[in-house]
């Protein structure tokens, strides 16, 4: 090889190390991915001695970062002894899951498109749990299971559980609250409840709706509610029974006059006996919050004020607290499902209205500085096209002659 052609790759070498370090330090560094990561748990699992039927909730969460594209739910009972199963696990009643199919014992659920939870969302999936004339408390089990297709859950491990469930002998109030992840703005309609007007984003108003429901032997009378909402959320307009405290971020609901019946004794829905109710609270989030991104750690906790008489129709509802009442616990058999956790989804402004909140197509943050990014871009471009130029121009004036090129020695 000629000195002249060593001189042109040696030029040609440092053009391209130029390039590299010029761009490659300044690129963006993109966060990785997980993928999605679903996780199972339950609630409501003990159920007391008299009561026919209960709904017990599955809660899928994701911990991950993507949203899987497919997810299927499946319970399964042991036969732990010859003979009918004294409590036996099924598919909701009510419907609204998605495809199940299944019999007792053993039954899958594949869940419908707008209940697959997306990153730091949960949502809570009932079965019902039938009892078959058991005379006396009876402990069981059952195994849980959530798969995802086509992807790829990012941790198995946490995707199958078993968990307790038993019959126990306590003749009390048995409270349950499920709290909805907060994903929509609202707008107070002309029957005074929120209506949803699209995804919820930095500065706008959502509704927190928690069911609270008895499913014991007995009837409440009186409801106190707790919440607490995430980091850069915080409570407004609320109901008059409500105390703010912490910054707005937590309130307690206290609703004297809600009488809650066993469900057995709520026959008629044209009456105004109610063994469920629905509530919701607004809340407001940050503006200066950046989306896309979920809010976790919101709670909603509920207890019952005092026990009142099922068969006790013609007393009305306590109205108020004394002032120097204290309000008693009711014993509740299953405190389990007494307490539901929740998350604020904020969703990324478009265009140009995000105001510096925060915008993109909700993928993966990027992380440098994109000033330095474009710059070091443009840099890149004239040291390369710079070198490049004289590279070319040398090629045309090297002159080699067949006759006098050498072998490298």
């Amino acid at each position: 090889m000629s000195f002249g052609r060593r001189r042109l790759s040696r030029t040609v070498a440092a053009a391209l190390l130029l390039l590299a370090g010029v761009a490659v330090p300044a690129g963006p560094a993109e966060a990785a991915k997980r993928g999605p990561d679903l996780a199972v748990d339950a609630s409501g699992t003990r159920i007391p001695l008299g009561v026919e039927r209960k709904v017990v909730y599955l809660k899928i969460s994701n911990l991950g970062d993507e949203t899987p594209g497919d997810v299927v739910v499946r319970v399964r009972q042991p036969q732990e002894a010859p003979g009918p199963l004294p409590v036996a696990l099924i598919w909701h009643s009510g419907g609204g899951v998605g495809e199940c199919d299944g019999d007792f014992g053993g039954f899958y659920c594949r869940l419908l498109p707008e209940l697959v939870p997306g990153p730091g969302e949960t949502v809570d999936v009932p079965i019902d749990a039938t009892v078959y004339g058991a005379a006396g408390p009876h402990e069981g089990r059952f195994e849980a299971s959530v798969t995802i297709g086509p992807d790829k859950d990012a941790n198995p491990a946490d995707n199958t559980r078993w968990f307790p469930l038993e019959l126990v002998d306590q003749p009390s109030a048995d409270l349950s609250v499920v709290a909805r992840d907060v994903k929509q703005s609202v707008r107070i309609g002309a029957d005074g409840t929120p209506e949803p007007t699209g995804t919820l984003k930095p500065g706008e108003t959502g509704a927190v709706w928690h069911t609270v429901a008895n499913q014991g032997r007995k009837a409440v009378s009186g409801v106190r509610i707790t919440l607490r909402l995430p980091a850069g959320v915080t409570f407004t307009g609320q109901p008059a029974q409500c105390v703010l405290a912490d910054a707005g971020r937590s309130a307690v609901c206290t609703y004297d006059s809600l009488t809650l019946v066993p469900a057995a004794e709520d026959t008629d829905p044209n009456d105004t006996i109610y063994s469920a109710v629905e509530l919701f609270n607004l809340v407001t989030t940050a503006a200066s919050a950046t989306a896309p991104v979920t809010l976790r750690g919101g709670t909603v906790q509920v207890e019952g004020l005092a026990e009142r008489p099922t068969d006790d129709r013609s007393t009305p509802a306590r109205t108020k607290l004394p002032a120097n009442a204290v309000a008693v616990r009711v014993p509740d058999v299953d405190h389990s499902d007494n307490r539901d956790g929740f998350a604020v989804v904020l969703a990324a402004k478009r265009g140009g209205d995000d105001g510096g909140v925060g915008g993109g197509d909700g993928g993966l943050p990027v992380t440098g500085p994109q000033a330095g990014l474009i710059g070091a871009i443009g840099v890149a471009a004239l040291a390369a096209g710079g070198v490049l130029f004289l590279v070319a121009r040398r090629r045309r004036m090297i002159l080699v002659i067949p006759g006098d090129e050498r072998p490298a020695a």
